[in-house]
Order: C-alpha cells, then structure tokens, then sequence
C-alpha cells in the first residue's frame, strides 16, 4: 500500500484541483498530516440525500474547452457550455436525454425496449433494455453501490462556489470518478472521471440536479419531431472571379478585407458551387447553394486569413447540420463570434476558426492566430458595387 501522503496528494489530485489553488493547499495539508479514511458514514447521508424514488433525475453542465464565444465590440469572452439533463427509469426500461448548448435544446432522445427515438426521427428500432452511459451510470448508481464498496475514500477537503466540500474517489463498475460533494448535505456538486492511468479527464462536470422523482413528475415525452438536417456539405465547383464580378453573381451583401489587409495580399477568391447531403431513408434529396471563398495571404507561416460566407449556414463551410457551429453549439448573434483554437497533429501549430454572422451573411474565418482571427473579423466590409 502507497504511504498515506501519496495517497491523498497525488499527480491526479493536482491536475484536478488545477483551477482551485484554495483545495490544492487544502489537499497537501491533508496528504501532510492525515491517513486514508473511509466514507461509508458519510456515504449514508450522501444516499438520502439524493433519494429513493423509482426515477433518477440528473442535470450536469460542463464548459467546452478551447470553445468560446467573443463579443467583437468589447472583447468580452463567453465560455461555451454543454448541458445533459437525464430522466432514468430502471424498472420499467425508460430513458430520456435532452441536450442543451448555450441554453438551446439541441436533441432529444427517448429509449425504451423497443428502440429509440430523437428528435430525427428513429435512431434504433432493435429492442434492448435501455441503461445511461456506463460512465455515468456509474455517476448517477455509484453513490449507492459504494456503500458496499472498499474502494471508496475521501482525497481532499475544501471549497467549491462558496461551498465547503470533500472530495471523493469511488470506482463503480468500469468508471473511476472523483466526486466534489458538500460537506453538509453531500450532495455531489462537481465530478470528472479517471482514465486508465487514474488522471482526471476533461470537461469536469458540474451537478446542478441529482435526485430521484415520482413517475409522475418525470418527463418521458417522445421527441417532438424536426425536419431532417444535412448531414454533410461539400464543394462542387470553384471558379476564379474578380471583386468587380461579385456583386452581379451573388445575391447578398457579400464581406471581405479589401484588396490588401495588414500586409496580407488577396491571393484568392472564388464563387463556389455547394451541395447539401440528407441521410438515406430522411426522403430529402440534395440541395444546392452558392458561396463564396477568399483567402489572404500564401505562406501559413508567414500569417494568413481565410474567409467563407454565404447566405446560410453552409455544411461545406463547417456550419454543422446547416444550423449550427463546427462545434455543434448555436450559431451566436450579430456582433459576436465562436471561436476555436485546433491543432491539426501534435506539436502542429494552433490554427483558429471563427463563425459569425452578420448582414445576414454567415461566415467562417480560418487564421494562423487567434489575434489575427478577431482582427479580420471586426475589419470585414462590404464588397463595393
């Protein structure tokens, strides 16, 4: 067995308590001067403080990482977030998602034995006894099943959004979780599970909902129904044109940065041919539509900028399902701006992307840098008749 030191401030801890320096020195105090200690007292009133009902009810947000939103006047950076609400019905084979980004429901699922059923329409008509994700099964039942458990134990005490906290490690079934749960009604407040080393992964999740329900206060609503969304864009056709050219060849106010930007040369631009592709049997055959491509600069190392825009949300311009962002989230109102920060291969440079609309165009901007990005987003006018 590993000494009691190791054990409690170990590498795993300080990645996780990373952003909270306030548990980071809780923890090494405790690794200093205490041994291991079980929960199962403690566990006991972590159970009830969840519940008995036959429905478990779970809300649990977390902020994407390298994914935020920026509005362009202020600067001011928003985080994305991603929320997963869950009603589970054990006894009698129901389970029911909603997917949320930004506040907006994305997608909903209901699974019962017969199959499963979004918001799309069918997903699975086989029959299988639905069950939540083994990682968050694991979550949602663990508290239970590590009232048995010797594998649970207190590695941490300390505070969390005003709270004072403990923070546990429990294995439940196939999943290692840390746990955050308040040091008064245990009620779980922030998770993140273990890979196979035992580092924490990421996002960490926050619970803002944890408790079991009556049927009748459960919601198990089938889906409503949506029109089928493409599923994939792409470019058909590229034609070289002049500015001069592109009022008369596209029927929106189309953006660029001039015929020069920042020492940036306009190297390209072209009118672009781009389909819309439906899933097979969604009865929808491929659409067509117009889009414009530009691009700023030759030499990625030297900096470049390169911007796409159309009348709507392109597939082939990153606009997932032609209603949302590369990273699934709402497209964000005029004047603000999702951006992502991607590395193409390990040890590659970061490239950034952004997707905005405005004068009901919408656009993607591809640049070598974050900075240059936001520049040429706030820089974009109108193409001169």
């Amino acid at each position: 067995m590993s000494a009691p030191a190791k054990v409690l401030i170990d590498h795993e801890v300080v990645e996780l308590l990373a952003d909270e320096p306030e548990l980071l020195a809780i923890a090494d105090a405790v690794a200093a001067t205490q041994p291991r200690r079980r929960l199962r007292p403690r566990l006991v009133g972590l159970a009830a403080a969840i519940g008995q009902q036959p429905v478990v009810h779970v809300r649990i947000d977390a902020r994407l990482p390298q994914n935020d939103v920026v509005d362009l006047a202020t600067g001011r950076t928003q985080p994305q977030r991603v929320s997963i609400e869950y009603w589970f019905d054990e006894p009698q084979g129901r389970l029911r998602t909603i997917v949320r980004r930004g506040g907006v429901v994305l997608d909903e699922f209901l699974e019962t034995r017969a199959g499963i059923v979004s918001g799309g329409g069918p997903v699975q008509t086989t029959g299988r006894t639905p069950a939540l994700d083994p990682a968050l099964a694991g979550f949602v039942t663990g508290y239970r099943h590590a009232l048995k458990s010797d594998e649970t134990r207190e590695v941490a005490r300390g505070t969390l959004r005003g709270r004072a906290v403990v923070w546990v490690q429990f294995a439940a079934e196939t999943t290692r979780q840390r746990v955050a749960v308040d040091a008064e009604s245990f009620t779980p407040l922030r998770f993140a599970y273990l890979d196979r080393q035992g580092r924490p992964t990421t996002p960490a999740w926050d619970v803002r909902v944890i408790e079991t329900v009556a049927r009748v206060e459960a919601n198990f609503a089938v889906p409503t129904p949506r029109a089928p969304r493409p599923f994939r864009g792409d470019v058909r056709d590229s034609r070289p044109v002049s500015s001069g050219q592109v009022p008369d060849l596209v029927r929106w106010p189309a953006l660029w940065l001039g015929q020069s930007w920042r020492g940036l040369r306009l190297t390209s631009l072209e009118q672009q041919t781009l389909t819309r592709g439906y899933a097979p049997g969604s009865g929808k055959p491929s659409t067509r539509g117009v889009g414009l491509n530009m691009r700023y600069g030759a030499d990625s190392d030297a900096g470049f900028v390169a911007v796409s825009q159309a009348p709507v949300p392109e597939p082939a311009y990153a606009f997932a399902e032609a209603a949302l962002t590369f990273n699934q989230n709402p497209i964000p109102r005029e004047g603000s701006m999702e951006v992502v920060e991607l590395r193409a291969a390990p040890g590659a440079r970061i490239r950034a992307m952004g997707q905005l609309r405005q004068r009901g165009v919408y656009l993607t901007i591809w640049a070598s840098s974050r900075e240059l990005l936001l520049a040429a987003a706030r820089a974009l006018t109108r193409i001169p008749n």
